[in-house]
């Protein structure tokens, strides 16, 4: 039924207790798991005349992915390994539930597994809910872990 999974995660407690209920499903059902995380980048320079230009270096934006990358698959890989569940990490950046929406439905995954949660209640409130905006514009089931 569900061989591919996607799990969305931002390596908070939320994200963890999804990481949990995606091993368990994966093992029972040996699917596949991708740990997907995105970096939502802040837009660094509006075009207003005058500003000064912000340069970014590409080298420092790589370091950096690869650093949350890591800690993110450290952190969310913990279930997956104590249930003998194999998965793969992806790191996106890009606004988050876009990204997901758009990786589960161009990489065929059958399910969306993500916590309730996984930014503060202002941030929240101000952004809209990234597990909100994905249940109601996927292709596939999702499940979110409370």
């Amino acid at each position: 039924m569900f061989t591919k999974i996607l799990l969305a995660s931002d390596g908070s407690d939320y994200a963890l207790r999804a990481a949990e209920a995606a091993a368990e499903l994966a093992k029972a059902l040996g699917s596949s798991v991708t740990v997907l995380h995105v970096i939502s980048m802040p837009v660094m320079q509006m075009a207003v005349p005058g500003s000064p230009a912000v340069d970014i270096d590409p080298g420092t934006v790589s370091a950096y992915m690869e650093e949350v990358e890591d800690s993110v698959a450290r952190r969310t890989g913990k279930p997956l390994e104590a249930a003998g569940v194999t998965y793969q990490v992806l790191t996106e950046v890009g606004h988050p539930a876009e990204a997901i929406v758009r990786i589960a439905e161009d990489d065929g995954y059958d399910l969306i597994v993500m916590g309730s949660r996984g930014m503060t209640a202002i941030k929240s409130f101000l952004l809209g809910s990234v597990s909100d905006r994905v249940s109601h514009h996927a292709h596939c089931p999702v499940l979110i872990v409370k």
